[in-house]
């Protein structure tokens, strides 16, 4: 299905977490948290190899039991929370340069903290951008509706509300059907091609497309609430 170009999954893991401790191994209905993205990733028929880039021994431990490669461990300089993702990109992509003479056409950048996306989620994405010939990436989005529209939000400033976009007069919009279509970024898939995150400070590139889902596949989990949510949906399909 991939006609022939290398695709790498590349799941970051790192070992420190202040919302959660241990978050990316806390189990979630019985599994590990990263081994949902790891198990999504050997099902997809595009996907060539699956890299985990961790700090931490226990984390690589079990991201090798449940199938995953970790050729490597991630230097603790870019393993802080406040490491951006381009650095962790272009470490994997270095090493695989150095040590392999190896570089990916495609990099699919799988967040752990999303556990419902699935096999086919992942080859929906990758048929999307290999069929075009624009996309500089490809990323996955929910849309963004009611009370989470920003239109419908406000900022602070003193001690007042004020719209959160200038110049929008909520009072035009106080029927959720007069809002404009919006979407927001999930962190759940994200396809981007090396030979743009390598050379350039913009890691998506100038030509960015999306692929929507919908609200379970789109759960992200940041804290104690969102496991519980989690797992309630797990155990309530």
């Amino acid at each position: 299905m991939n006609n022939g170009k290398n695709i790498v999954a590349l799941i970051p893991a790192r070992g420190g977490s202040k919302g959660i401790k241990g978050k990316n191994i806390k189990l979630l209905n019985g599994k590990p948290l990263i081994a949902f993205s790891i198990e999504a990733a050997l099902k997809c028929k595009v996907i060539n190899r699956i890299i985990v880039s961790t700090d931490n021994a226990e984390i690589a431990s079990i991201a090798i039991k449940y199938g995953a490669e970790v050729p490597f461990m991630r230097p603790p300089e870019i393993s802080t929370d406040q490491t951006p993702d381009q650095p962790v990109m272009q470490h994997c992509i270095n090493w695989l340069n150095v040590n392999e003479n190896f570089q990916p056409e495609y990099l699919a950048y799988l967040r752990p903290t999303t556990p419902f996306k699935t096999a086919i989620l992942i080859e929906n994405c990758f048929i999307k951008i290999s069929n075009s010939k624009t996309a500089t990436s490809l990323r996955t989005v929910t849309k963004s509706e009611g009370v989470f529209h920003p239109y419908w939000m406000y900022k602070t400033e003193k001690d007042e509300l004020k719209p959160f976009i200038d110049g929008i007069n909520i009072k035009e919009y106080y029927r959720r059907q007069m809002l404009p279509e919006c979407y927001r970024l999930n962190g759940v898939i994200d396809i981007l091609r090396p030979e743009i995150f390598m050379n350039q400070n913009d890691i998506y590139g100038k030509n960015i497309i999306y692929n929507e889902l919908n609200e379970k596949q789109s759960v992200d989990i940041d804290n104690e609430f969102d496991f519980a949510f989690a797992e309630f949906l797990m155990k309530n399909k």
